[in-house]
C-alpha cells in the first residue's frame, strides 16, 4: 500500500504543479505534467532499488 501511495502522490503533485502554474498566469505545455509523472516514477524506482539492497545487507 505504500508503494501505491507513493505513485498517487507523484501523480497528484504533477497536477498540482500545473494547477499552480495556472493560478499564477504561467506558461505551461501539457507533455510537461507526462514529464513530471515520468521523472517521478524513475526517482522512486531508484529509491525502492536502493531500499531493496540496503534491506538485503541487513538480513546477511
Amino acid at each position: 500500500m505504500r508503494i501505491f501511495g507513493m505513485f498517487v502522490a507523484i501523480i497528484i503533485s504533477a497536477f498540482m504543479a500545473v494547477g499552480i502554474a495556472e493560478y499564477y498566469h504561467q506558461p505551461y505545455n501539457w507533455y510537461l505534467v507526462f514529464l513530471m509523472i515520468l521523472t517521478g516514477f524513475f526517482i522512486h524506482t531508484i529509491i525502492l532499488i536502493l531500499e531493496s539492497e540496503n534491506n538485503e545487507e541487513n538480513e546477511v
